[in-house]
């Protein structure tokens, strides 16, 4: 580490005083150096990014334009893979980046995420670019709220239809794609990932494998529209027996049905102490668009890359 030319990982002081001292990011970039070469790893990096179909994403049929999407820009596939978040995955994941996450919003994405397979990308962007493949990516991906999307980007083409439904997660430095390899996978599968950044075509597993998802996901599989799950989880509570519970679930749902935020963690206890187990999407629907995010007044730790990122006046010690 201490040789580590941070300049071309990341131009944050602060992610590079985070990572240094975290498991995650130091074992993606041990076996990325072993895997590719230390004195190789840069010039692969430069040429490499990281995007994921979020659940809600491979749900709502966006797997085609995005993939027509990172075509346009010069982005080719290098290795896919179907992934499964476990509980632990999101929390580790957004450790520097939440503005200090309501327990309910953990709570929702863990449902959100949980419910259905993500599909992993680990893409080349193909050389002569100024910025990093991962920096240039999280540039054009755009952002997750809906007032500060810039038109062109993934996220405002796609429509995503509320903050937390965004569709479509990416790395967005090179030390964030070192660091999710390490917290999303064992080492024997990150180093298959990182060995198909040494070759210049997909192999025919993973041909296969994106193959079958755009046949299983080439359009939308479920609504995910507010009114068609409260309607659902609405009859669901209708059919439960009478009693506290089920009409202060009945209550919260009234109060969705306006437009209105509710505290979520106690109307999911409310669903189980009444009994009613609704559809798993479509409690993770509404808790995306009737949940508090944040707590207020908590800055993120870390921020999205400048986007003058390769400029010789941010290099790092």
């Amino acid at each position: 580490m201490a040789t580590l030319d941070w300049s071309t990982l990341t131009r944050s002081q602060t992610k590079s005083d985070l990572y240094a001292r975290e498991t995650y990011f130091r074992e993606g970039l041990s076996d990325a150096e072993e895997v590719l070469g230390a004195e190789a790893l840069a010039t692969v990096l430069l040429d490499t990014a990281l995007l994921m179909v979020k659940p809600d994403g491979l749900a709502a049929g966006v797997l085609p334009p995005v993939l027509e999407y990172l075509t346009e820009h010069g982005f080719t596939p290098a290795a896919v893979r179907e992934f499964r978040f476990q509980p632990f995955h999101w929390r580790e994941l957004w450790r520097y980046q939440l503005t200090s996450a309501t327990l309910d919003r953990l709570a929702v994405n863990e449902l959100l995420l949980g419910v259905g397979p993500a599909l992993f990308l680990l893409l080349r962007g193909g050389p002569g670019h100024r910025l990093p493949g991962a920096v240039r990516l999280s540039t054009l991906k755009g952002s997750a709220t809906l007032e500060a999307q810039k038109p062109g980007t993934l996220r405002s083409l796609l429509g995503q239809p509320n903050r937390v439904l965004s569709y479509v997660h990416v790395a967005d430095e090179p030390a964030d794609l070192l660091r999710e390899l390490g917290l999303l996978f064992d080492a024997s599968v990150r180093r298959e990932l990182l060995e198909s950044l040494r070759g210049d075509t997909l192999s025919s597993r993973d041909k296969d494998a994106l193959d079958a998802a755009l046949e299983r996901f080439a359009a939308p599989t479920r609504s995910l529209a507010p009114t068609d799950a409260l309607r659902r989880v609405a009859e669901a509570v209708d059919r439960a027996e009478p009693g506290p519970a089920a009409e202060s679930a009945r209550l919260r749902l009234d109060r969705m049905a306006r437009g209105e935020r509710v505290e979520w963690r106690p109307f999911m206890a409310d669903l189980a102490t009444a009994g009613v187990r609704p559809d798993r999407w479509d409690l993770a629907v509404l808790g995306t668009y009737f949940i508090v995010y944040d707590e207020p007044g908590y800055p993120k730790t870390l921020t999205n890359p400048d986007s003058e990122w390769w400029t010789a006046d941010t290099q790092l010690r």
